[in-house]
């Protein structure tokens, strides 16, 4: 995913268009608790409390580029940001969480706080409202011991919860990648310092229209409670945010005249050149904008300047120019995984959680995406969290392969640089569907006639099959000689090329040559990519392919005079006949 300069892709200003039914009236029998006298109409719907100075921020805003998301904060700020909800009237009674039960006193002294911040209306014994929507409460540990974030459930109930009737084309955001990240540490060098900053309360900084507060009622012992600042449950809360945090960015690049910052919802990161001042400049010129425009900061995440950081979950050194998992996710990732493969069957839930650690690896391991691709698809119709999920041998394989990136790699990642920087080594395959396939690496070359098996079961007419298993066969035959190298993947066929790449694909049977290239290469500790290249400057393969001896002859006078041979047993890999035993392939 990424993120451009001005926070593009993120929802329109259409989002703060009036919510259907129009404005709110308030009940006449509204009675405080403890018999406290009635508040009055503009008492309970008031604009939630922000510290946010949207005075401050209006010279920034009037030459912000994207004036829709200027109007977006400037309104949002001054009025309150509106829910585009395009649903039905108030919803019934509805019962809370379990961890509700559990940790009564959690959620008393939040709801109670949240009332003393101006950012909840209540607590009421009646609704407010005539209208109002009631949703589940709850809460989640947070990753500091005894810390929980209340959940307000606004996808309850399925189908008709107050997050069904916002669209989702309008709630969507693109937010930037940890790629991006890498690629700015990288650019400064290494030994390149860092810092980050991470915004206090984040979607709570943004009220709520008065119009829309009747959306996020909830009750909690008998008491009934308002939202009047967006909550984490709401599923537009991110776009706004993503819009606001977007501005923030882009005024620091403006006042610092660097686009050495960027952001991730309320986390932004700082890079500077090594033995400069670059990165805490940068990062005093934030927390700067950040007083002035009331944004605060939660000062104990504040970290750096710093060769070594954690953003997004993952360390970052720019010293060894290497991402790795902190040490306590790697520990939980490998009992996750020994207690799936000790199961016959898991929850919905349960592989759920699992695959949500094992993409969050793929960050910085992402040869393992496609080893998640098939449990992933074993969800598929499994409808309630709590029904099963068989595992099966092959899902059991792919949950070994992951026990091994994790013992090969330990959850670290080095980065590589452009081709001419790390002495990146040249693959050339082509595949000819009415003759066979063809490879050529360093002098060496290798040839086959497509067997009568794959034309039996039309594989032949699969060209993005035909044109990787030649690369897959390479990596096989010479993986030795490419051991600890990085290789270019040189190929005539984009889809080929994509696959590679994103370690993804449609056609099981190009995913299981991707299987098999990922399970080779990290045995050899091959880091790899491919490159499309025009089919006419791929000469020695194309002839190779052909079975034109004495065309590859005068394009190569000097490579070997026989063949390379390769075992029998490849031909069936794209079959999934093929078994991993150890580092050995075999049918």
């Amino acid at each position: 995913m990424k993120v451009s300069a001005n926070g593009g892709g993120i929802a329109s200003s259409s989002m703060n268009a009036p919510v259907v039914g129009g404005p709110i009236t308030l009940s006449l029998d509204v009675i405080k608790d403890k018999g406290q006298e009635a508040q009055s109409q503009e008492r309970v719907l008031e604009k939630g409390r922000s510290p946010v100075r949207v005075n401050e921020m209006s010279p920034w805003l009037a030459i912000y580029p994207d004036r829709k998301k200027a109007e977006l904060i400037r309104e949002g700020f001054l009025v309150g940001f509106c829910i585009p909800f395009q649903s039905g009237a108030g919803g019934q009674d509805c019962r809370n969480l379990r961890s509700a039960s559990e940790h009564p006193e959690v959620i008393r002294k939040k709801l109670a706080t949240e009332v003393e911040l101006g950012r909840m209306a209540g607590p009421f014994m009646v609704p407010p409202v005539p209208n109002l929507r009631l949703s589940p409460l709850g809460v989640v540990p947070k990753k500091e011991a005894g810390k929980f974030r209340l959940i307000h459930h606004l996808s309850h109930p399925h189908g008709s919860s107050v997050n069904d009737g916002i669209d989702e084309e309008t709630a969507h955001v693109t937010y930037t990648s940890f790629d991006v990240a890498v690629r700015l540490v990288r650019t400064c060098g290494r030994g390149a310092l860092m810092a980050k900053v991470d915004i206090e309360s984040a979607f709570r900084l943004l009220p709520v229209h008065p119009d829309c507060q009747h959306l996020l009622g909830c009750k909690f012992e008998g008491k009934i409670y308002m939202d009047r600042c967006l909550p984490m449950g709401c599923s537009i809360s991110c776009a706004h945010f993503e819009a606001f945090s977007s501005f923030l960015e882009w005024v620091v690049r403006l006042e610092t005249g660097s686009r050495a910052v960027i952001h991730y919802l309320d986390d932004f990161l700082c890079v500077g050149k090594p033995g400069t001042e670059e990165c805490r400049i940068i990062l005093q010129v934030l927390l700067s904008v950040f007083r002035r425009f009331g944004v605060p900061v939660a000062m104990e995440k504040t970290e750096g300047p710093s060769r070594i950081l954690k953003f997004l979950g993952i360390e970052i050194d720019s010293d060894k120019m290497q991402c790795r998992l902190p040490q306590e996710k790697i520990v939980d990732l490998k009992l996750v995984l020994n207690f799936a493969l000790q199961q016959k069957k898991v929850t919905l839930r349960q592989l759920q959680s699992l695959l949500g650690k094992l993409n969050f690896a793929c960050r910085i391991m992402p040869m393992g995406r496609v080893f998640c691709r098939r449990l992933a698809q074993a969800t598929a119709g499994v409808e309630k969290p709590h029904h099963f999920v068989r595992l099966n041998k092959q899902h059991k394989a792919d949950l070994v392969v992951w026990q091994r990136f994790l013992d090969k790699y330990n959850g670290c990642s080095f980065w590589l640089g452009d081709s001419q920087d790390n002495g990146e080594l040249e693959l050339f395959t082509d595949a000819a569907g009415a003759f066979g396939f063809g490879a050529f690496f360093q002098g060496q070359w290798c040839m086959g006639e497509w067997p009568r098996e794959w034309q039996e079961g039309q594989l032949i007419k699969n060209l993005a099959c035909l044109e990787l298993f030649p690369i897959v066969l390479a990596v096989v035959v010479w993986g030795k000689e490419l051991a600890n190298k990085a290789v270019n993947f040189h190929s005539d066929n984009m889809s080929v090329v994509s696959a590679i790449n994103n370690l993804s694909a449609s056609s099981p049977p190009v995913v299981n040559l991707l299987r098999v290239l990922v399970l080779k290469c990290l045995d050899q500790n091959i880091w790899f990519r491919a490159t499309h290249v025009p089919g006419v400057t791929n000469d020695i393969a194309d002839a190779i392919s052909r079975f034109q001896l004495e065309r590859f002859r005068q394009l190569a006078p000097r490579a070997a005079e026989a063949p390379t041979p390769f075992p029998d047993f490849l031909w069936r890999i794209p079959f999934d006949t093929w078994q991993v035993q150890g580092d050995v392939w075999c049918g």
